[in-house]
C-alpha cells in the first residue's frame, strides 16, 4: 500500500500539471511530463517507467490519473482526433483542496513543474514520444557507463521508432544535447 502523503502529492502534481500546462494535456503528455520530472529533475515519483509504444510508460501513472479524476483534482473529456479518440484533462472541483493538502511537496518542487511545462508543454503528444524516447534510450547508455555520438543516438531511436522521421531525430537530439539534457552523448 503506497503512503497516502506520498500518493496525495502525486495526485496534486498531476492535477497542477494538468491546470497550469498551456493546453489541456492528453494522456501521453501527462505520461511524459512525468517522465521528464522524475528522469531530469529528480522528483521523487516512484514510476518505474519502461520503452513502450509511444516512449516511456509507466501504468501506475493511468491508475494515479484515474484516481486523481475520482478525487475531483481533474477532469476527462473524450476528444476525436484525425487518427481516433482521446482524452483531454482539465483542473477539476477539489484541485484547490487536493493541492492544499499537498502543499509542501507542491512548493519544494514549483521550480521542476514550471520548468517542464516550460520546455515541453507546447509539445505534441508525437514530440514528446520522441524528446522522452532519446532521453530514455540516452539514460540507459549512460547507466551501462558508456558513451554515445548524436548520430548514433538517433539511430538507435530510429530503430526503435522508424515512424519517426530520421531528420526530426536528429533535430531533436541537437536541441536535447544543447540543453544539456543528454548524459551519454559524447
Amino acid at each position: 500500500m503506497p503512503d497516502i502523503r506520498s500518493k496525495l502529492g502525486t495526485i496534486a502534481l498531476i492535477a497542477k500539471l494538468v491546470a497550469q500546462a498551456p493546453a489541456p494535456p492528453g494522456r501521453t503528455a501527462i505520461m511524459k511530463y512525468l517522465y521528464f520530472l522524475k528522469v531530469l529533475r529528480s522528483v521523487p515519483l516512484r514510476y518505474n517507467f519502461r520503452l513502450y509504444t509511444y516512449g516511456p510508460f509507466d501504468s501506475t501513472v493511468l491508475d494515479d490519473l484515474g484516481y486523481a479524476e475520482a478525487l475531483g483534482a481533474v477532469e476527462s473529456q473524450l476528444v476525436a482526433y484525425p487518427g481516433g479518440r482521446g482524452y483531454q484533462y482539465r483542473g477539476g472541483p477539489q484541485i484547490d483542496s487536493i493541492e492544499e493538502h499537498a502543499a509542501a511537496f507542491l512548493t519544494e518542487h514549483e521550480d521542476d513543474i514550471d520548468w517542464v511545462l516550460r520546455e515541453f508543454g507546447d509539445r505534441s503528444a508525437s514530440d514528446l514520444e520522441m524528446a522522452s524516447t532519446l532521453v530514455y534510450v540516452d539514460r540507459s547508455i549512460a547507466e551501462k557507463r558508456a558513451r554515445t555520438t548524436s548520430a548514433e543516438l538517433a539511430r538507435k531511436v530510429h530503430d526503435v521508432k522508424p515512424h519517426l522521421a530520421m531528420d526530426a531525430i536528429e533535430r531533436e537530439v541537437r536541441a536535447l544535447n544543447e540543453r544539456g539534457l543528454l548524459t551519454a552523448v559524447s
